[in-house]
């Protein structure tokens, strides 16, 4: 039997998931999440036989209940509490909306600066057109394409998992991981971006190499077809997935270094994953011809641009809006280029290597932090229930708790196999899991010794540790005493308890921020969005659902623009003026919950500026703006509710 002795990439994976493990114990919520991992821990580990005794029939009626409880409350969330998306994906949204709608145009420079999601915007742009042959609205269409995304990604993990384990005590953990944690309600629910699409990607392809060796030339056709597809887009969608390359590339030499090569027959899977990868090339180009867009150096970053920001130790290589407004001040894309050269050796040199080992650490810790799921692009609720604005820190706290103890639960037993695990090459199945290792590992070297960090980064080897965990044989299990089953029900009650807890306890605790309602979403003026020009005597106005007490409110109006703001209070007919602050209409005051009316009139002589957010299709706000009493649906201004 052919053995790795030295478990090398193993080691280093178990040292990056200890560093990541640590970050996210450092919030004040992160003790109760490690005590809630230990009583999970140690009731699954007590009551894992019993589970393995459920049979197939007791499984697929558990799961299959569970998952439509899963889908019922996807519905209610998108229903009551949708979410106003802002920055990036708003970006994609918006373009999409305005392709589907036949304006084959390219208005702002955010695509000309970041061409990476010019793909994604098209694409997106062709499911709402198709919806929209069925009548369906663009809110409905892109609710429904988040759910089909989601839940498809966390059957498929469900399906993969129990075809590599055969263990119905992990199927039963890796449910609780995906239907009872935030995972499946928060940001891959409320806000569609590249990010989940990349996970389903890299599920399809190591789905596509599970069992290769055993496939009929039927089966290996559909699956070499549906590799290559999958390959071209995940590398359209996420150019960071050429970390799957060099990490084939290793899997392979220690496989022909076990003279194992011929045995696992992955010749021709690995030539159509470069086949795909070659195809994303010109598919980019044809799909730029489709959607009239075409690239402007002049406004265009280099790659360099993130390796900066990766190596800036103010932003501990996250982003930095320094260095990206410097480069905004530099001519051209090879100007940029030419400072970006230059500043990185000197900045690299300024850090030194201690330095520099110190900015990997913070940066790995950084790129698995889970802590802020749902706040990952959201720019709060566009109309926050009462009951949730009321207990917004105990929500919030459970969200933390919740999703930190899941992460780290399913880390600390991928650790335990990984310490244990001397891979048998001999075994498909462990050449899969070596390769989603390697991968990983390949994911967070990127960002941690090359690109710019970014919590929600580190989701995306989600579905590699999975696979691993479900591929590593589990060692031969030790008999459970008979008091293992009280235990086990023991501690999850247990953990139940600290939850709920401590998150109501410590919630309060969270820096209380918290926004009441909200419309964020906007195309920016960095990005030389067009403000809306306002003529002397013009009046917009839009209602605001305000749910729950609030002490502060603002308008985004315009810099330079001189407009009279003011908030009235239906209900009661009272009047609040905002005062303006740079581009921001100001108010510091107790507001009761209740309908509001924001009022923006121009009383000068003059033409002013407004920044209104508007679109073809997509429904802001519930709200609509009014122009002169005449209402547009799909406009909304730009505002923010809190309670601070």
């Amino acid at each position: 039997m052919k053995k790795i002795k030295p478990a090398f990439l193993p080691a280093i994976l178990i040292l990056c998931l200890l560093i990541g493990s640590i970050g996210n114990l450092t919030s004040v919520l992160g003790v109760p999440a490690l005590l809630v991992v230990v009583l999970l821990g140690a009731g699954l580990y007590f009551g894992a036989p019993r589970l393995d005794h459920l049979s197939t029939r007791q499984l697929r009626w558990g799961i299959g209940l569970g998952l439509l409880a899963m889908l019922i409350a996807q519905v209610v969330v998108l229903h009551v509490m949708p979410n106003t998306v802002y920055h990036d994906p708003y970006r994609v949204l918006s373009q999409a909306d305005q392709l589907a709608a036949g304006h084959m145009t390219w208005d702002i420079t955010y695509f000309w600066r970041y061409a990476n999601n010019v793909p994604l915007a098209y694409l997106l742009s062709l499911w709402l057109r198709l919806t929209q042959l069925v009548g369906l609205s663009t809110n409905l269409s892109v609710h429904l394409l988040s759910i089909l995304v989601l839940d498809s990604f966390i059957a498929l993990a469900l399906h993969t998992i129990w075809q590599l384990s055969q263990r119905a005590s992990l199927l039963v953990v890796a449910f609780g991981f995906f239907a009872l944690s935030p995972f499946a309600y928060t940001y891959y629910l409320q806000v569609f971006y590249s990010d989940l699409p990349t996970m389903l990607v890299l599920l399809i392809i190591i789905r596509s190499l599970l069992n290769w060796s055993q496939k009929t030339s039927r089966q290996r056709w559909f699956a070499g077809s549906g590799l290559v597809v999958a390959v071209m887009l995940g590398a359209m969608l996420k150019p960071n997935l050429v970390v799957l390359l060099p990490a084939l590339l290793i899997v392979g030499l220690i496989l022909a270094r076990q003279h194992l090569w011929r045995q696992s027959k992955l010749t021709l899977p690995i030539l159509l994953i470069v086949l795909g990868f070659g195809l994303s090339l010109p598919a980019t180009k044809v799909i730029d011809v489709a959607a009239n867009y075409q690239p402007r150096t002049a406004f265009s970053f280099p790659a360099t641009n993130w390796i900066l920001m990766g190596y800036n130790q103010h932003s501990n290589g996250g982003y930095s809006g320094k260095d990206v407004g410097r480069a905004i001040k530099l001519p051209s894309q090879a100007a940029r280029q030419r400072y970006n050269l230059k500043t990185i050796p000197k900045r690299i040199k300024t850090l030194g290597v201690v330095g520099v080992i110190r900015l990997w650490v913070v940066k790995l810790g950084i790129v698995l932090n889970v802590q802020g799921i749902q706040r990952w692009y959201n720019g709060g609720f566009r109309a926050a229930p009462s009951w949730y604005s009321n207990h917004a820190g105990f929500y919030q706290g459970l969200t933390v708790i919740g999703y930190v103890a899941a992460t780290l639960l399913m880390w600390g037993a991928l650790m335990l196999k990984l310490l244990r695990w001397r891979p048998d090459l001999t075994d498909p199945h462990q050449i899969l899991a070596l390769l989603a290792v390697t991968t990983a590992l390949g994911y967070l070297a990127f960002h941690t010794l090359l690109w710019e960090v970014e919590p929600r980064y580190g989701q995306a080897i989600l579905p590699l540790l999975w696979v691993a965990l479900a591929a590593i044989p589990r060692q031969a299990s030790q008999s459970r005493p008979r008091w293992a089953n009280q235990a086990s029900l023991l501690n999850g009650a247990t953990a139940l308890l600290v939850v709920f807890g401590a998150a109501g306890v410590l919630g309060a605790q969270l820096p209380q921020k918290q926004v009441i309602a909200a419309q964020r979403s906007q195309l920016s003026v960095q990005y030389h969005a067009k403000p809306k020009a306002v003529t002397p005597g013009t009046v917009l106005a839009e209602v605001v659902d305000v749910n729950a007490p609030a002490n502060y409110f603002s308008v985004q109006i315009h810099a330079g623009s001189q407009v009279q703001v003011t908030l009235t209070n239906l209900a009661t007919g009272q009047h609040y003026r905002l005062t303006m602050a740079g581009s921001v209409a100001r108010l510091h005051h107790q507001l009761a919950a209740g309908q509001y009316r924001i009022t923006v009139q121009n009383l000068t002589t003059r033409g002013q500026q407004v920044d209104v957010t508007h679109t073809y299709h997509y429904q802001l706000a519930a709200h609509p703006l009014t122009v002169n009493g005449q209402s547009q649906p799909t406009a909304s201004l730009i505002y923010t509710c809190m309670q601070r």
